[in-house]
């Protein structure tokens, strides 16, 4: 079966279709531990992430009060973990070569 549309038909669903893509939203400031794990932690589970950057640098805490801090909720007890990806991002960066990426959980 083969459906033929004039130029306005395509026009018209075009319009109707547009606002249900999200082709260049912005990406939000926070985002929640679990959404970002593939991306900013190579896919490591929420304990290894907890341990090996969160425990080790606590700078990145934002509950330790220090300027630049960029997880909220580190532990995750009673709140979910967020992360601020702006500086997450910046920290990833700089800090890549000081996680033990190779690092197994005790």
């Amino acid at each position: 079966m083969e459906i033929n549309f004039s130029p306005d038909n395509l026009k018209e669903l075009a319009n109707l279709v547009a606002p249900l893509l999200s082709i260049n939203q912005p990406e939000p400031d926070w985002a929640k531990l679990k959404d970002v794990r593939d991306d900013l932690f190579a896919g490591k589970s929420p304990a290894w992430i907890r341990l090996y950057v969160f425990d080790t640098f606590p700078e990145v805490q934002i509950e330790n009060s220090q300027r630049g801090a960029w997880v909220k909720g580190a532990h995750g007890k009673g709140s979910v973990t967020r992360i601020y990806l702006p500086y997450a991002r910046a920290w990833m960066h700089e800090h890549h070569d000081d996680i033990d990426w190779i690092a197994k959980m005790p």
